[in-house]
């Protein structure tokens, strides 16, 4: 069975190459440890999380706060952004030169549409059904 961490990473990892397509980079190795270092249960709700939003057609589209693990992770605090792991190794997402800033340009914000998120979630979901022990349901 794929632990949530994992489906955390592979999500990461997905979106990372959806964005690579445009020629930035979103995602590294240190940004899959950093999730790998989340507790269990902690993944758990942030990738429901994620995928709730992702099903609810009208609020997950593009690259927001509702589809981020660190900001789903960080729960959209104030002054989340100080404790963020991902700002303190790429930059505060909404300061000047942020790695996000280089990557959330418009085609990028609109290439990120619902049905891509929900392709990514069916592609994770895939990978737990592939690693399934035979003869368990």
């Amino acid at each position: 069975m794929i632990t949530y961490k994992e489906k955390l990473v592979k999500f990461v990892k997905l979106k990372r190459a959806h964005i690579k397509k445009f020629g930035f980079v979103y995602a590294d190795h240190k940004d899959y440890k950093d999730i790998r270092s989340w507790s269990e249960e902690r993944c758990q709700w942030v990738y429901n999380a994620i995928v709730d939003e992702i099903k609810s057609y009208d609020r997950a589209k593009g690259l927001t706060d509702l589809t981020c693990p660190w900001c789903v992770y960080n729960e959209r605090k104030d002054n989340q952004c100080l404790s963020c792991s991902y700002g303190k190794r790429h930059g505060q997402c909404l300061k000047k030169n942020s790695l996000y800033e280089k990557y959330a340009t418009e085609e990028v914000r609109r290439s990120l549409t619902n049905k891509v998120y929900q392709d990514m979630i069916n592609k994770i979901n895939l990978k737990c059904e592939l690693l399934r022990p035979a003869g368990r349901l």
